[in-house]
């Protein structure tokens, strides 16, 4: 598995994930659409297959409108139970975030233990509402050996929560949808019962593990 990391509009981290055998690939949560993420796409002679959204907010869905017409044959996947914060603007934020509005719709609905696949790869979708009604995050029992190479580290595998976990935060819960009480569920359920070593790859800041959350995360602790 390969991952490249993008800067996106508002802070957001967007990730490039790709298969190195078969050339398929996803893009994780497009916040805004930047030149570079199709030229990487071509340059690795990449099939994109899939754009993930793991929720709906303004700053994680902007550059879904070019990047879809750049790849129209991706499919456009998010959680199910997102669509009603997808398709109004104002209620994800997208006018206020992106100065217009965005209301994707997808056509690949998501719920808890589907599974999508990049060649050999699989990622497990896992539901986990909270920071909105309808968040998801992928985990893949895979790490990017050119980005963490050091086995003694014991990482073993990779998920991506979108904003509903950061290192030593969580998502904020005060927006349209959000829940304190459902998120802390979420993380407790989904994340904490995965390996230790899984490195957490969140929609903003820095990464982390799971080990670290467990033990250091004021917000949610195991």
């Amino acid at each position: 598995m390969r991952i490249k990391c993008y800067l996106l509009g508002g802070g957001t981290n967007g990730y490039l994930v790709w298969d190195e055998e078969s050339r398929e690939a996803m893009f994780i949560d497009p916040g805004a659409y930047a030149q570079a993420i199709a030229d990487d796409i071509r340059k690795e002679g990449l099939s994109l297959k899939y754009i993930v959204l793991t929720h709906g907010h303004g700053d994680h869905i902007g550059g879904v409108p070019r990047l879809s017409a750049a790849f129209p044959a991706a499919k456009l996947a998010a959680g199910a139970d997102e669509a009603p914060l997808l398709s109004d603007p104002g209620q994800n934020l997208s006018r206020e975030i992106c100065g217009e509005a965005v209301a994707p719709k997808t056509n690949l609905p998501l719920k808890d233990g589907d599974s999508l696949a990049l060649g050999a790869l699989a990622f497990r979708v896992l539901a986990t509402p909270g920071h909105t009604p309808g968040g998801i995050s992928l985990y893949a029992d895979e790490i990017d050996r050119e980005l963490f190479d050091d086995e003694d580290d014991g990482y073993t595998g990779t998920l991506f929560p979108g904003d509903t976990l950061f290192q030593g935060s969580i998502g904020r819960t005060d927006l349209p949808g959000g829940d304190f009480e459902t998120l802390k569920n979420s993380v407790r359920a989904k994340y904490y019962t995965l390996p230790d070593g899984t490195i957490v790859l969140p929609g903003h800041m820095g990464g982390t593990t799971i080990g670290l959350e467990k033990a250091q995360n004021p917000f949610v602790r195991a």
